[in-house]
């Protein structure tokens, strides 16, 4: 398969991915409520799918930088205020492991869904404009630099959160 056709197969699959992510998150083709259960299934599953994007460095990127579109900052508010309704609002973190000894952080799981929904909508409306090198850079240069740190911060709040309130999330349910 030639590289570029590679690229577009990758860049499909994990579309899907972010799409129903997406569409869960700002409620726009999803009735379900966000609950921990389901926050933590859907982030995941994104990252999940995620760690699959190729290295995000491409000659095909385009040079102009992307601004965040107006239809989506409106999303943006909504996905924060259905994050509301999750039991589990703010939760401690150290920022890096990687540098002790770090102090602890206040970590904000509505943060982390709309820092998230955020990189991961660009990427959706650029692979829906065609432009398949862009929506890749964007979805890869972002879980390495921005949400997949939101992502890996999320998944193991509610980990915890679920783990002590409500054992039966962390189980699929029949």
């Amino acid at each position: 398969m030639p590289r570029s056709e590679h690229r577009k197969a990758i860049a499909a699959r994990f579309s899907r991915e972010a799409q129903r992510f997406v569409e869960w998150a700002d409620g726009s083709a999803i009735g379900d409520r966000l609950t921990a259960p389901l926050a933590l299934r859907r982030v995941v599953l994104l990252y999940t799918a995620a760690l699959e994007l190729p290295q995000p460095w491409s000659e095909g990127v385009s040079a102009r930088a992307e601004e965040v579109p107006v239809f989506l900052e409106a999303r943006l508010n909504q996905v924060r205020l259905r994050a509301a309704a999750i039991p589990l609002q703010h939760y401690s973190e150290i920022f890096s492991p990687l540098v002790p000894p770090d102090q602890p952080v206040v970590g904000d799981l509505a943060d982390d869904l709309v820092a998230i929904y955020r990189d991961v909508a660009l990427g959706q409306h650029l692979h829906a404009g065609g432009r398949v090198d862009d929506a890749l850079w964007q979805w890869g240069f972002g879980f390495q630099m921005r949400w997949g740190q939101h992502a890996s911060s999320a998944i193991r709040a509610l980990h915890c959160y679920l783990a002590q309130e409500d054992p039966s999330g962390l189980c699929a349910s029949d």
